[in-house]
């Protein structure tokens, strides 16, 4: 019998991601509420560090959950570099590439809806583990295959290896809703798993077995949703001056002991509060750093010259209150600046000399997140921020995007999560309901650019092919209209509704990039070009109405026929499963497949191709009988180039200041227009 506290952030969990246990069948229901329970534990377990991981990122959840058929006992997985879970090579790569140092973190979850443990059950969950670590002679499931690779790509990259501060750490939690076992059988079962995890081929810098109870659940639950407050006795503190039109309610700079601001570092089992750095930029570089180094040494060393030496930390909070003289209160602190001072002093918590070190902080208190990320970004801006971080403060995103999204009325409300938390205050907002920067990006690759194997990519690749330079970006252009990116957002969440709901089966998930772009074209049309017009919004407004019930459910067949045909002519090719996702040959059959399926005439009207670049006939040069002029640009001062080979008109038709769309690229002398048509 599940606990009544615990059965109500259980049937929370439900509610905010949308999970639906009915089946048609008691067993049915059974089997899917066990499901939803696994998913519910590895949200818990995976987000105490890390509040916000899945806001916005219901894949990033799905990934972690590996349970199901060839799981080897393992219901939750996940590797943290960083303390950052990574889902694919390229994750890794990216981290290491920013990174001097990482720290490299295994974790296994075993999930039980119901008390006691089951020696067989711990047994054959940690065979489980050792053959993940093995050659693998047990048959694994995709999501396990997925991360075996990122595996394998850490232990044999020379630049991973090379960047280990220590060797990778193993944690494993066995998980019940009952009390936490201590008889002899799960002690020795356990003691025995990790001294033959030890003895293995692999070196691990720590191994943690845990047995997780019911209330332990319980306590983690109330720490996800409750503010942590701390009280610090401290030394001297003076007030800031600040602009009160800034909205910021107080500000103040204070010393005191390192010993004393542990409290504010250290959770009650010993460990580091990793979540008071979620706005850090820099994660932490490790102890081997020259700048850690010294300031480790300092503290054994010379503890009395810290406070002269150190920078200090800067913390950010939702209420600051001086109780009385020598003791205060912060409320919900953020730490945005210091991240390598407090896990110098966090490593040193037992060092004798701790206690002679001071320190200094300044804290300010804002609940007004549009603050709290100036002041984040003013103390990290000697540090590497990466492009994605600045791509939704831009005015097509600020002033544009979110506004649309906010006015737009359906029967699912869908909210972009410009800003990070932007939503967490909002009890009412479901978690499945948010769409972020990397859903938008990737999603809107896959609909509207057709790049369908490549929008699984990190957003910061996809932005940086597709956006990388202003003047010839293909996403989240200021002459953009916004309802393509709201039809994307929505089309992600419908197929992810109809997953969760099991309408779609499982194995089309690694291929829903794919189902987005067919469903695109089951409407039966070309999309005009995406600059905001008649054309396009006419042209989503249609799409809009598919995406409604029943329609929508009727369309999903559509869709699953096309591709399901679509495969079947890639196997008669002779070309392998494998791969499919990626292929460019494959979306390619796909497009002509889906094209040959819902649209009559085959290839775009070139009044309705998507050119992305539009411009005035500035003036037409003849030279020897030879033609060639220039566009002026509507945003750019800069003119570019073009001639007869880009334009395949009559050059009778050609006048100044006649408008033309065009698309750019880059030859040995520069940028030049290509593709040039005139606008009608």
């Amino acid at each position: 019998m599940i606990d009544p506290v615990l059965k109500h952030h259980f049937n929370n969990f439900k509610t905010t991601f949308e999970i639906d246990i009915t089946g048609e069948s008691p067993d049915q229901e059974k089997r899917k509420e066990t499901e939803a329970f696994e998913k519910f534990v590895n949200y818990v377990l995976f987000s105490l560090d890390y509040p916000d991981i899945f806001t916005a990122d219901m894949e990033l959840l799905d990934f972690v959950c590996v349970g199901g058929s060839h799981d080897t006992g393992i219901d939750g997985m996940g590797v943290r570099i960083n303390d950052r879970i990574v889902r694919n090579i390229e994750e890794v790569k990216k981290i290491t590439d920013a990174s001097k140092k990482i720290n490299v973190e295994f974790v296994f979850i075993q999930s039980k809806m119901r008390s006691g443990v089951n020696i067989s059950e711990f047994n054959k969950f940690g065979l489980g583990v050792k053959n993940f670590f093995s050659d693998g002679y047990l048959p694994e499931n995709i999501h396990l295959r997925e991360i075996r690779e990122i595996k394998e790509y850490i232990y044999s990259d020379r630049i991973v290896i090379s960047k280990l501060d220590n060797n990778p750490s193993l944690n494993l939690y066995f998980v019940s809703i009952g009390p936490e076992p201590t008889d002899e059988n799960f002690v020795g079962a356990r003691e025995m798993l990790k001294k033959e995890l030890s003895d293995g081929d692999f070196f691990f810098d720590t191994i943690k077995i845990k047995a997780i109870g019911g209330k332990q659940l319980i306590k983690s639950c109330r720490e996800l949703e409750n503010k942590f407050e701390v009280q610090l006795n401290i030394i001297d503190i003076f007030p800031l001056i600040v602009d009160l039109k800034e909205d910021i309610k107080k500000a103040y700079t204070f010393t005191c002991k390192a010993s004393e601001f542990l409290k504010t570092l250290e959770k009650e089992d010993g460990s580091l509060r990793r979540a008071l750095f979620n706005d850090n930029v820099r994660d932490y570089l490790g102890s081997r750093s020259a700048v850690n180094n010294e300031m480790e040494s300092t503290i054994q060393e010379a503890p009395e010259m810290f406070l002269l030496c150190n920078n200090g930390i800067t913390i950010v909070c939702t209420d600051f209150e001086q109780v009385r003289d020598k003791l205060i209160k912060i409320e919900n602190p953020q730490i945005v600046n210091g991240c390598q001072t407090s896990n110098s002093i966090f490593n040193l918590r037992y060092d004798p000399n701790i206690n002679k070190v001071q320190i200094l902080v300044r804290v300010i208190s804002t609940e007004n997140i549009n603050i709290s990320n100036k002041i984040v970004r003013g103390n990290n801006k000697q540090n590497q921020v990466l492009d994605e971080a600045f791509e939704a403060i831009l005015p097509f995103h600020q002033e544009i995007l979110e506004p649309f999204f906010l006015a737009s009325e359906s029967d699912v409300k869908i909210y972009y999560e410009r800003r990070a938390k932007q939503y967490n205050n909002d009890p009412l907002i479901k978690k499945s309901h948010i769409v972020n920067l990397r859903i938008l990006t990737q999603t809107f690759v896959a609909m509207f650019l057709e790049a369908p194997q490549e929008s699984h990519r990190h957003e910061a690749k996809l932005l940086e092919k597709y956006a990388g330079d202003i003047e010839s970006r293909k996403i989240f252009r200021d002459s953009h209209s916004p309802y393509p990116y709201y039809i994307s957002a929505l089309t992600w969440y419908m197929f992810e509704k109809y997953f969760r709901e099991g309408k779609i089966g499982s194995g089309y998930k690694a291929y829903k990039a794919h189902l987005y772009l067919i469903f695109r074209y089951s409407l039966g049309e070309f999309p005009p070009g995406l600059n905001r017009s008649k054309k396009i919004d006419a042209y989503c407004e249609k799409l809009f109405r598919l995406l409604k019930e029943p329609q929508f459910e009727n369309q999903v067949q559509k869709v699953l026929n096309v591709f399901d045909t679509t495969q079947q002519l890639w196997l008669d090719l002779g070309r392998s499963r494998f791969g499919m996702k990626d292929s460019n040959d494959f979306a390619e059959v796909l497009i002509k497949q889906a094209r040959k399926t819902f649209i009559q005439q085959q290839t775009p009207k070139v009044d309705d191709e998507s050119s992305l670049n539009e411009g005035t006939i500035l003036n037409i040069i003849w030279r020897n009988g030879i033609w060639f002029g220039f566009i002026k640009r509507e945003w750019y001062k800069e003119n570019i180039y073009f001639d007869s080979r880009e334009f395949k008109g009559d050059i009778e038709s050609l006048a100044r200041n006649m408008k033309v769309k065009y698309d750019v690229d880059r030859g040995p002398r520069g940028e030049y227009a290509k593709n040039v048509v005139i606008v009608e």
